[in-house]
């Protein structure tokens, strides 16, 4: 629990992590802490489509956005969502994940989901991502960083994404009743990119020393999770950075409280 703490203290600084603590050592910390407010199972077809602008960027909560920080539980549903993907050049499939309990107790689901095919970028997914309306809105962005970089750096594009999973309700692998993002399908861990021509970069191996990248696809994974996390395109960025439980991926996340994971702790 202490080095649980003193991670929290350095994602959300002492008093923030003060409280999830508290709150993790109750008997809520899998159920209040975790449940999804009442509206938030509202069915995407009662959104009306001319709620939201055309071309307005969907952006994860600034770093000074703390007010909801300590709400954990599946996502906001978004006004017209599939209208705003079809608008962002997003092909997808409609998909259903029911907000519902396990039987541990941990909330799961998202009240919005999809079958995310492609977007702007043009980048073929492993596996067609399920995921969360949010993490479709990130993906979209992210399509573009990870093309813009790929060209600077590595002269090609990225024609495919692997990626190891997005919808699985669970506790966090290293903080025990702690809830991951994951039982949401509000995050996605990346494996690897293959560029045109058949060249895989995969996460091991190739992140290096954070800010001193030695090699084209050390820069170009550095410069990738950089922009993530400074473009407000996910919330949660962890790379191998981080930790060794993300040595072979990025972790991205649409959580509502931020964490930059480019950087040793």
């Amino acid at each position: 629990m202490l080095k649980a703490m003193a991670t929290l203290e350095v994602w959300f600084g002492p008093a923030i992590a003060a409280a999830l603590a508290a709150t993790s050592a109750s008997s809520q910390s899998r159920e209040g802490a975790s449940a999804a407010p009442t509206e938030a199972a509202a069915p995407d077809s009662e959104a009306n489509p001319e709620d939201h602008a055309p071309g307005e960027v969907f952006r994860a909560p600034s770093f000074d956005d703390v007010a909801d920080d300590l709400i954990v539980g599946p996502p906001e549903p978004i006004e017209a969502c599939e209208q705003r993907l079809e608008d962002a050049g997003v092909t997808f499939a409609s998909s259903r994940i029911p907000v519902h309990e396990n039987k541990s107790g941990i909330t799961c689901g998202a009240p919005q989901a999809v079958r995310y095919v492609s977007g702007p970028g043009k980048i073929r997914w492993s596996g067609k991502p399920k995921v969360a309306c949010p993490v479709a809105m990130a993906l979209s962005r992210f399509e573009v960083v990870v093309q813009e970089e790929a060209e600077r750096h590595l002269g090609r594009a990225v024609k495919k994404i692997r990626h190891m999973g997005t919808y699985n309700c669970r506790e966090m692998a290293a903080y025990p009743g702690w809830v991951s993002e994951h039982s949401y399908a509000n995050a996605i861990d990346i494996r690897s990119f293959t560029l045109a021509g058949g060249k895989e970069i995969p996460v091991l191996g190739n992140y290096g020393e954070p800010g001193a990248p030695k090699t084209r696809a050390e820069r170009f994974l550095q410069a990738v999770a950089r922009r993530t996390v400074d473009e407000d395109v996910f919330s949660v960025v962890l790379t191998p950075a981080f930790d060794r439980l993300h040595r072979n991926h990025f972790h991205l996340d649409m959580a509502r409280y931020r964490v930059d994971g480019t950087v040793p702790d």
